[in-house]
């Protein structure tokens, strides 16, 4: 990813807009750019709630804007029939706002995914991550549902030992800065270790292997090396991995 690219968003495909929306200014005027083709006439922009109004197959839709879904939760329940946002972190949202419903810009304009590789010292934050199937951690800001986290075991180990997907909600921890839900999609039974990341000489110059996986880094450009080496040690990963074989 391009030092441009991590300041303005993700690439996107849709005339007039050449990056994602980066907060709910961007979602509004991506939006306008889409709403034709989502069947939407719009009639009211407004400071006020909720954001828009507009009509839809005929009917009167009461339109509130987010960055991500998630953060409708400051609103009332009731006075909005629909959110749009880019990132929809909030599928399994509370029981009282699950009438509304919920369009995520993300979907139309072909962004996607990436791969971020994330630290974790056990002897800081124990062995949660290998008890639970899904936890709440420490993403990078700008880490999307969908996004893939590999999870690196810095200390006292040095290794890749499983991957997960983000799924959200996100949410700001005073001691751990942004936390979102993640789900494990696949342990290694063969775990990738520092040694071997420095052995192969396909992964030995990449900057996260330089680095030695410091901090929460977007590995997205260097995740097909590493990729092709967790599947050489673990071939019946392919499948759980096949969505994010990027070229």
């Amino acid at each position: 990813m391009s030092k441009r690219e991590s300041l303005v968003g993700r690439h996107i495909r849709i005339e007039g807009m050449s990056y994602a929306p980066t907060n709910e200014q961007g979602v509004v005027f991506l939006f306008g750019r889409l709403a034709p083709r989502l069947g939407f006439d719009v009639e009211v922009i407004q400071t006020g709630f909720p954001d828009c109004i507009a009509r839809r197959n005929g009917k009167t839709c009461r339109i509130e804007f987010e960055y991500r879904a998630s953060s409708y939760k400051n609103h009332p329940p009731r006075g909005a029939d629909l959110i749009v946002c880019w990132d929809n972190d909030w599928a399994h949202r509370p029981r009282t706002f699950r009438h509304l419903e919920i369009l995520e810009l993300k979907k139309y304009v072909g962004a996607s995914p990436r791969v971020f590789a994330v630290g974790c010292d056990e002897r800081v934050r124990g062995h949660v991550i290998d008890k639970w199937a899904s936890v709440d951690w420490s993403v990078p800001k700008n880490a999307q549902v969908g996004d893939l986290i590999v999870m690196y075991r810095n200390k006292p180990a040095s290794e890749i030992r499983d991957v997960w997907v983000v799924r959200g909600p996100f949410y700001e921890d005073k001691k751990w800065g942004l936390q979102a839900t993640i789900k494990c999609l696949i342990r290694l039974r063969r775990p990738i270790t520092f040694e071997d990341l420095l052995k192969d000489a396909t992964t030995r110059e990449l900057p996260v292997v330089r680095k030695q996986f410091q901090g929460k880094t977007d590995i997205t450009a260097d995740w097909p090396l590493i990729l092709a080496l967790v599947l050489k040690r673990n071939p019946i990963a392919k499948k759980k991995l096949r969505d994010y074989m990027f070229e």
